[in-house]
């Protein structure tokens, strides 16, 4: 069959690597993280490929292991502040004198540190991880 006005039609696109061929719905996540593990010396995450990605991008990981311990303290210790500090005096605590105004301004000042503090970190943490799998795949 020809194309429009009598040219020949153009052959099929091929599928991007490790992509997925025109109208087909992707894989699921792990079938498409096996396709991406090369077993076979083709492209792909081979097994040199892998251990330069954990010992290039341990500072990163290290960055946000220790960016999520800090924000998972913290959201306990704020969230659960009655739990902790009710036998205390926090008469003069901020928030105070009473312990659900104590509660209140930590429990939401600490959500607005997530919310406000926190975003950029996480961002750029990310980008750089996706920037090294990108240059390491």
């Amino acid at each position: 069959m020809g194309g429009p006005g009598g040219r020949p039609a153009p052959p099929p696109r091929a599928p991007p690597p490790g992509g997925v061929p025109p109208g087909r719905p992707p894989p699921p996540r792990a079938a498409r993280l096996r396709n991406r593990v090369a077993h076979d010396g083709t492209d792909g995450w081979t097994g040199g490929r892998m251990l330069g990605r954990a010992v290039l991008g341990l500072p990163l990981d290290a960055a946000a292991f220790a960016l999520v311990g800090y924000a998972l303290f913290n959201t306990v210790r704020n969230l659960g502040y009655p739990i902790w500090y009710l036998d205390t005096d926090y008469h003069q605590a901020w928030g105070g004198p009473t312990m659900a105004g104590v509660w209140t301004v930590h429990a939401f000042g600490w959500l607005l540190c997530l919310a406000v503090l926190l975003y950029w970190p996480v961002r750029w943490l990310a980008r750089g991880q996706a920037a090294l799998d990108r240059r390491l795949s």
